[in-house]
Formats: C-alpha cells, sequence, structure tokens
C-alpha cells in the first residue's frame, strides 16, 4: 500500500512533465512552437501607454542552432458594425515571420523578453496568452 502511495504523485505528475512550454538553453529560452505569447496589459499601461495596442505573437519555428525562433506577429482590433451595433474582435495579421531570441525576464516570474539579434534590443516583454472565457 505503501509503495501505492509513493508512485501515484510520479503517475499523476509524469504527463505534466511533457506540457512544458519554455525550455531553458544555457541564457536564451526556447519557447515551444505554435505557442501564442502576448503582452502584459498591466505593465503596458503602467509603462505610460494610454491604450495599449493589442499585439501578440505566434511561435512558428523551434529553435535554430544559432538560438533564434521565428514568430508571427498579429494585431487585436475591435471592428464596430454600424447596421448591427455589434462590435467583435478581428485578428489581423502584422508582421510575417520574423527571427527573435527569447529570454526569461529576471524582473518578471513567468515572463520572457523577445530580444532583437540585429541591435540586442528589447522588443517586447511577454508571457503565455490567457484564454479568454
Amino acid at each position: 500500500m505503501f509503495m501505492y502511495l509513493l508512485l501515484l504523485p510520479i503517475l499523476i505528475g509524469f504527463p505534466m512533465g511533457g506540457l512544458a512550454q519554455f525550455t531553458d538553453k544555457g541564457d536564451k529560452v526556447e519557447v515551444e512552437k505554435g505557442i501564442k505569447l502576448c503582452s502584459n496589459i498591466a505593465m503596458e499601461t503602467a509603462k505610460g501607454s494610454l491604450d495599449p495596442r493589442r499585439v501578440s505573437w505566434r511561435v512558428t519555428s523551434k529553435m535554430r542552432s544559432n538560438g533564434t525562433q521565428t514568430v508571427a506577429a498579429f494585431v487585436h482590433e475591435k471592428i464596430y458594425d454600424s447596421k448591427s451595433g455589434d462590435t467583435r474582435s478581428k485578428e489581423s495579421l502584422y508582421q510575417e515571420d520574423y527571427a527573435t531570441f527569447f529570454k526569461r525576464d529576471p524582473e518578471h516570474k513567468g515572463m520572457l523578453l523577445m530580444i532583437s539579434p540585429q541591435d540586442g534590443r528589447v522588443e517586447a516583454i511577454v508571457e503565455v496568452c490567457k484564454k479568454k472565457n
């Protein structure tokens, strides 16, 4: 009986290990292909953005040998239909695949820095998008 109590947490925890979305590779982080990343609206507002743009990124490649990954940027817009009076959200491709590095943000737990491989500047501070109900 004691063995079953020890084995049960291992069996329950084992499948969760396969769901890792971020993998540290030295000082860089590999983000699983297909993950959708969003900027943190609270942080954007705190930085002074009056109307933070709703931009998200989808990781479209695995990490290459140089540490970069490809992402596609999307803009989320609210569109008002004057005939029906309805407002709906629309996602549009903003920028097709481009390369970036990911590193963990040392100041914000669970967030990543998107870093330009051209000049090393931080392009965005991102996190995995939260599901909308």
